[in-house]
């Protein structure tokens, strides 16, 4: 039996947003929680484009997952609504949130695209807040990640990093080489604490791992940095 604490993903049909994070959730966080998920009208099967997707983005192969109803949960420790309004009153859990997160079937692929990236984020944020005990948040848990992060961000290499993945979107590390001027091993010892750190989100194609800016991350670095400001 696992000891980690089990989160469900909870939508309306366990199609395609509460899949995706399911399956995201394993391969990014799966060393800290025990992912799940259903819906309250739990569809046949998951939207193909969230399979494909899930596979050409994040090379994760979903197939083996199912809808499936709320009363197939196992006992919940965190719930995690995707929106629309789901509404689980019969499925206790110690932990609830929402993360709004519109669905994106029908929409083409760059709305699953923007869905998964959005899901990847916030896992990973529910994943360190899982590791500090502080699931609903606090002002001591943020000053912490906050500090960590621009640690991170102190040295001129990381810092270019950053503004070349701004500049971009996403980039692989053969195109990050050529700027930095560094070789391929210290490239991997800072993408590797920038990873860690949460600012950064790797992604394997192939022999090469690209890599773009955690948007979630740096919007709390901007929340938090003008209330550390004196007037």
């Amino acid at each position: 039996m696992s000891s980690l604490p089990v989160v469900a993903f909870v939508c309306t049909h366990n199609a395609c947003r509460s899949q995706i994070a399911e399956a995201v959730a394993r391969a990014w966080a799966g060393d800290a929680l025990s992912p799940c998920s259903a819906g309250t009208h739990p569809a046949k099967r998951i939207n193909p484009d969230a399979l494909r997707m899930l596979r050409d983005r994040f090379g994760i192969d979903a197939s083996s997952q199912k809808p499936k109803p709320l009363g197939e949960l196992p006992r919940v420790d965190v719930l995690v609504t995707m929106g629309c309004s789901v509404g689980c009153p019969a499925l206790p859990a110690r932990h609830r949130e929402d993360w709004g997160l519109e669905d994106p079937t029908g929409n083409g692929d760059e709305a699953f695209l923007a869905t998964a990236d959005m899901i990847v984020e916030r896992t990973i944020d529910l994943k360190e807040r899982i590791q500090a005990g502080c699931l609903d948040g606090s002002v001591e848990l943020t000053r912490q990640l906050t500090a960590r992060r621009l640690k991170a961000l102190a040295d001129p290499t990381r810092l270019h990093v950053i503004q070349l993945l701004s500049q971009q979107g996403e980039l692989c590390a053969c195109k990050l080489l050529p700027h930095l001027g560094v070789g391929q091993p210290t490239l991997s010892h800072h993408m590797t604490l920038l990873c860690r750190e949460g600012l950064v989100i790797p992604r394997k194609e192939g022999r090469w791992t690209h890599y773009r800016l955690n948007r979630y991350a740096f919007a709390a670095l901007r929340d938090m940095l003008p209330a550390c400001l004196p007037d």
